[in-house]
């Protein structure tokens, strides 16, 4: 159900709000990283939080000096609360002897709906997958006013008009985007024209207005492996024996072994629950003998 995972690329998108970096590189970063995922022609859901994974990024850019901060760097666009939703990120099979540092962060949301849907306007509905299959899920439904619009892809056809309608959380600080193809449309079709310049020109161009809304209930949880990911933005030295990571540890040999992004995320009537986190062992080809640290 790709329409899942690109309403769950932009939800977390927002939680950037209030960090130290700018909106533009973590909307650079979500994009590319949302491509290159799909890119691997997996069918389902792509979950993950771009914030979580840039923010364990940064923490490797501080450790990384020469040409292993220079890739850091440039893939990510860089110029210089854990709660229990997701568990076992690591266990203790995935140490060894060699693990020489463990870095881990968390990044957790839970907002109540400004207008939140009533459960007794929930139905049963038949929602159609990319592959063209049918599954019944749980619908919710409200009327009333929300920012709404619709663009064209470019094309001729009457399918080529998508909508976006963007769902405000209470404080009016963050909201859901939610981008919707014509029901003969794929989504896939949609998703070549994702660009971080498009999502800003969509918060742009909405315009408030009575709106019917049909949103499904879910819940997604996903685990992603994030080696090749990396590597195919560019960040490739670090999982090397090249790696240069004097700034985090005075071990020149360890490099950058295993790194996983785990997310979770809950949309129901009252509201959505989000959650992720990001993990990066270290490892060296010689024991070290320190104790294992973590952040």
């Amino acid at each position: 159900m790709a329409v899942l995972g690109l309403i769950s690329l932009l939800l977390l998108q927002s939680l950037a709000v209030g960090t130290t970096f700018p909106d533009e590189t973590i909307a650079e970063f979500s994009v590319n990283m949302y491509n290159n995922l799909r890119a691997t022609g997996e069918d389902g859901n792509i979950l993950f939080s771009p914030l979580s994974v840039t923010l364990a990024m940064g923490m490797m850019e501080l450790g990384s000096r020469g040409t292993t901060l220079k890739e850091i760097r440039h893939s990510m666009g860089y110029d210089r609360l854990k709660n229990g939703l997701l568990k076992d990120l690591v266990s203790p099979r995935d140490f060894a002897a060699v693990t020489h540092l463990a870095l881990i962060n968390a990044v957790y949301f839970k907002g109540n709906w400004k207008s939140q849907f009533r459960p007794e306007n929930t139905r049963t509905f038949s929602f159609t997958k990319d592959d063209e299959s049918e599954v019944q899920i749980p619908m919710m439904y409200q009327q009333g006013e929300f920012y709404y619009g619709e663009f064209s892809d470019g094309s001729n056809e009457a399918g080529g008009i998508y909508q976006v309608l963007e769902i405000p959380y209470e404080g009016d600080e963050i909201s859901m985007m939610l981008v919707l193809s014509r029901q003969e449309v794929p989504l896939a079709t949609l998703e070549p024209l994702l660009k971080a310049q498009l999502i800003e020109e969509w918060a742009n161009s909405v315009k408030k207005q009575k709106v019917e809304v049909y949103l499904p209930r879910f819940t997604v949880e996903q685990e992603i492996d994030l080696k090749d990911v990396l590597k195919a933005l560019g960040i490739t030295e670090v999982f090397t024996k090249n790696a240069n990571l004097t700034a985090l540890s005075d071990n020149k040999e360890i490099f950058l072994s295993k790194a996983i992004h785990k997310s979770f995320i809950e949309v129901n009537e009252e509201g959505s629950e989000a959650a992720a986190t990001s993990g990066a062992q270290l490892f060296s080809p010689i024991a070290s003998p320190f104790l294992d640290l973590y952040f």
